[in-house]
């Protein structure tokens, strides 16, 4: 957690991701800390995440295998947890839209 009230003043609820327990639970402090985007590898493993359970993702070990990329695809808004599974978002269909920590990229102007 930032204590710093200078720093706290710079970091947003969009840069920091969905990052509570409750609406993430796979949420590990040290990969909060890390702050990595959603990457082309993690986006190829999450699609096997689709539709399990909570509790069977949060079972899998290693850790960082299917937790990790679960929590990083809720971070950024690409999944969310519904009915204790993981699903994916309207930011995940459209995620050719999106850069790897869930920002709109920048459309270029046809002019």
């Amino acid at each position: 957690m930032i204590n710093d009230p200078i720093s706290i003043m710079k970091h947003t609820i969009v840069d920091n991701g969905i990052i509570d327990l409750e609406r993430n639970p796979f949420a590990h402090e040290s990969w909060v800390a890390q702050s990595f985007g959603f990457t082309t590898k993690r986006q190829g493993q999450i699609e096997n995440l689709f539709g399990q359970s909570v509790e069977n993702i949060l079972m899998t070990q290693p850790d960082n295998e299917n937790r990790y990329v679960a929590f990083i695809a809720i971070r950024w808004g690409f999944a969310s947890i519904n009915n204790g599974k993981l699903v994916p978002s309207e930011k995940w269909v459209n995620r050719n839209l999106f850069d790897g920590h869930g920002q709109p990229l920048l459309q270029k102007s046809l002019n």
